[in-house]
């Protein structure tokens, strides 16, 4: 992801990839062992930044979860070969408050398989990825599924912990518009609702990134 693109390459890659997925590795189930697949609505919206096109507000912070694992391998094609689930694309940018693209900040990016599932023994469906010299970042995996967490489904969600020099790091997660458990959820924040489109059987979806200077 070190090469320059422009925002329109990148959109322009989504429909035309084929995305992949883990192999025999050991999963470790979201709380109660209660797997749902998730079901998104597809909307009439193309993907685009959330309440964030001047910039000026910092992506809010949300929390980490209990299955974050360091040491994930750099790619940014997170789901392998012959994976269930459907194939999204995840793109958008990291930018300062004052709207400069930061080139090689760091995402650090994990979810669970469409059963809702974890992956503990090994790094399916996790990742770590450096936005470009525009500030541009692009992953391709799965739609993640739901879990139980407590009585309710947690929402269809991915994690992402951002660092770049120069800013404070991000720990969040973005969730799906059209989401049912959305509306429940406890811990859901509303300008982390990704819009997001299905075309030629691809999921899109598009996020901006704003991060604080230290």
């Amino acid at each position: 992801m070190r090469s320059s693109l422009s925002r329109r390459q990148f959109f322009g890659l989504g429909t035309s990839l084929l995305v992949a997925a883990c192999g025999n590795r050991a999963l470790a189930r979201g709380p109660h062992d209660a797997p749902a697949t998730a079901q998104v609505d597809d909307g009439d919206a193309a993907p685009s930044p959330v309440q964030q096109a001047s910039c000026g507000g910092v992506t809010a912070d949300n929390i980490e979860g209990p299955f974050y694992k360091r040491g994930a391998p750099h790619r940014a094609v997170l789901a392998e070969r012959d994976m269930p689930g459907e194939p999204l694309v995840l793109l958008g940018s990291v930018r300062s408050t004052g709207c400069t693209p930061i080139a090689g900040a760091e995402l650090d990016l994990w979810h669970a398989n469409t059963a809702g599932d974890y992956d503990h023994a090994g790094f399916g469906l996790r990742g770590v990825l450096e936005t470009t010299r525009d500030g541009l970042w692009q992953v391709r995996t799965i739609v993640p599924g739901r879990y139980l967490n407590g009585r309710r489904y947690r929402p269809a969600h991915i994690h992402v912990k951002l660092r770049a020099p120069g800013h404070a790091p991000l720990t969040t997660q973005l969730y799906f518009a059209g989401d049912p458990y959305n509306a429940h959820d406890d811990f859901i924040v509303p300008s982390l609702i990704m819009r997001h489109t299905a075309k030629d059987g691809v999921r899109r979806a598009m996020f901006d990134f704003v991060l604080a200077a230290t």
